[in-house]
């Protein structure tokens, strides 16, 4: 125990020298994941849970918000990190109800994707290995059903679909889901920056690309979602620059340098340019 507890401190202290996850590739690409960091909060904002990687090894913390104290921690074999959601910076992987924490392997490292869905007052986990390159996108607020992106490449113009993975199951649901409007085709983009509801049912992505972006809207409860198109006319730069805020749990505000520059009601999914 010993060696262990020596392990442990020595990691801790890289956590801070470890940047977080880089970026999506431009044009889409591939998901990625936090190392270090500050990790991801729970829902009550008392803890964060911190993944640092040896390579062959992750370190799961448990740390409290005030004061930063490690409350707990547990070795995990395996390269895990924290979900990173967009490029914003934006964490995820905790369900609403406190109960779930999921890490995930980087996509593309080797012919399948590994996630662990961690039980947080235990550490105790569940491996879930998938052929392919995968990444998280989003949990249900009970921790029933996973959200998935499946990747149809590697490379940094790889287009990708979400799939749901029914956790009592143990299996992935064979229908995406898509918005059934547009259909089953695969979807192409960068995912800039989300906001979820107070209750973590609904999950929204802005996503850049060539000339207009979108907003994917996803029930997570449900299972079901929607794709909103912008009517705004930017470069992929300056969509890089968009950030999305709920407003009164009606109104989905899309903004630019603390400006609102499109809102989106979130009852009729109605987008209003301003």
């Amino acid at each position: 125990m010993k060696t262990a507890f020596g392990f442990l401190v020595t990691a801790l202290a890289l956590v801070a020298a470890v940047p977080a996850g880089g970026a999506a590739a431009d044009g889409g690409g591939l998901a990625t994941v936090v190392l270090g960091g500050e990790g991801v909060r729970a829902p009550d904002g008392k803890v964060r849970y911190v993944a640092l990687s040896t390579g062959r090894q992750t370190i799961l913390s448990v740390v409290r918000s005030r004061g930063g104290e490690v409350a707990r921690w547990r070795v995990i074999p395996g390269n895990f990190g924290v979900p990173l959601v967009a490029v914003d910076g934006t964490t995820d992987g905790v369900s609403r109800d406190g109960r779930i924490l999921v890490l995930a392997t980087l996509p593309g490292e080797s012919r399948s994707t590994q996630f662990a869905l961690v039980e947080t007052k235990t550490l105790r986990l569940k491996r879930i290995t998938l052929p392919g390159s995968w990444s998280f996108d989003a949990i249900s607020p009970d921790a029933t059903t996973l959200y998935l992106v499946e990747y149809s490449g590697t490379g940094p113009s790889a287009s990708y679909r979400v799939r749901a993975y029914d956790v009592a199951a143990g299996r992935l649901l064979r229908a995406p889901i898509v918005d059934r409007t547009v259909g089953a085709k695969l979807m192409i983009g960068q995912a800039v920056t989300r906001a979820t509801t107070r209750d973590g049912r609904w999950a929204y992505t802005l996503y850049a690309k060539p000339q207009y972006p979108f907003v994917h809207a996803l029930d997570s409860v449900r299972r079901k979602a929607l794709c909103i198109d912008l009517p705004l006319d930017l470069s992929k730069v300056k969509q890089m620059e968009l950030r999305l805020s709920l407003r009164g749990g009606r109104m989905l505000e899309v903004r630019k340098d603390g400006q609102t520059v499109a809102a989106v009601d979130t009852r009729t999914f109605e987008v209003h340019r301003h």
